[in-house]
């Protein structure tokens, strides 16, 4: 990384305050392998980019952003991809050439040269759709082969965010660290989570998943009954914990915040030293109102006196609690 001005980190000054803007456009800057990006006001780095003024057309929004931004003097060059930000705000990425040295940031911000195939920047969420929409993913952040099968079906069914990669890494990782195991999943949703813990287990491990909702259930059979590790139930999760003691359960947090109470059941079918996984939580910051006097459900699982607890931040919109059932 090579950066091309320092400074102290925001607030900075905003060139375009206006409230009339529609949109959003961002600037892919590419120099030998670097990518140039601006100083975030909250810290850390961004493609330049920003909300489109009336009358102005999405490129001219690109053009504008990178220089009030990052000092570029660029140049469209091809056509832009749709990208999808980490609040869930859609904005075109246009590919800019520059056409002169960078000079200073107008905004005051730092600015930067980073590599977009190495970690960590190449798992940027911004940089990885773009790598991702040109075929040139690295391949140790590739998708495994099932997990893309589960998010085309997903997205031929109509079915958006069904698993995050955050998410998703952590389930492969979890799944790994269980050799020969047996692994329950509550909510099986269209398989696209269930893949990533198939592609972490061994050969040797067993993964019981139950889905409600009949057209889910029997997608997510269709998908996953090449795979003789695999069995997948249509009916409630939560009869299946009888079948016991599981090394690491996943259910999500919108299902057991229906019923706390199913808590001890959960953790009586964990195997001591077990792992109990709640995801689907909201950050804190983001809690509606209701939650303003507590959350039960995360009071239930760090109060429990058969679990030790940890709240794991995936993404500014995701937290999961990881729990082990002591020994």
């Amino acid at each position: 990384m090579r950066a091309t001005r320092a400074g102290a980190e925001g607030p900075f000054l905003d060139l375009s305050p206006s409230l009339q803007r529609t949109g959003r456009a961002c600037a892919w800057i590419e120099e030998g392998g670097q990518v140039l990006m601006a100083g975030r006001d909250g810290g850390g780095w961004t493609l330049p980019g920003g909300g489109i003024h009336p009358g102005e057309s999405d490129a001219e929004a690109a053009l504008r952003e990178a220089w009030e931004e990052c000092g570029a003097h660029a140049e469209v060059t091809g056509e832009p991809l749709t990208l999808r930000g980490a609040s869930g705000v859609d904005a075109l990425c246009f590919p800019l050439r520059l056409t002169r040295p960078l000079d200073p940031s107008p905004e005051g911000r730092p600015v930067a040269w980073l590599s977009s195939r190495a970690l960590p920047c190449a798992d940027d969420v911004q940089l990885r759709q773009v790598l991702a929409a040109r075929g040139e993913t690295p391949a140790f952040l590739a998708r495994p082969a099932l997990v893309e099968q589960a998010l085309a079906e997903a997205a031929r069914l109509g079915v958006e965010d069904s698993s995050s990669l955050e998410a998703g890494r952590l389930r492969c990782t979890l799944a790994a660290s269980r050799p020969g195991g047996r692994l329950l999943e509550l909510g099986t949703g269209l398989g696209v989570g269930t893949a990533w813990l198939l592609s972490g287990m061994d050969r040797a491990a067993r993964l019981t998943t139950a889905e409600l909702d009949p057209v889910r259930a029997q997608a997510a059979w269709q998908l996953l009954r090449p795979d003789h590790r695999a069995e997948v139930v249509h009916g409630d999760g939560r009869d299946l914990l009888p079948r016991g003691p599981f090394d690491l359960i996943v259910v999500d947090g919108v299902l057991i915040r229906c019923d706390v109470s199913a808590l001890d059941q959960l953790v009586s079918a964990l195997r001591p030293g077990g792992q109990l996984v709640v995801d689907d939580l909201t950050p804190p910051a983001h809690l509606s109102q209701e939650f303003f006097k507590g959350d039960a459900l995360r009071q239930a699982l760090f109060a429990h006196p058969e679990l030790s607890c940890t709240e794991i931040g995936l993404s500014p919109h995701e937290r999961v609690v990881l729990a082990t059932r002591r020994a």
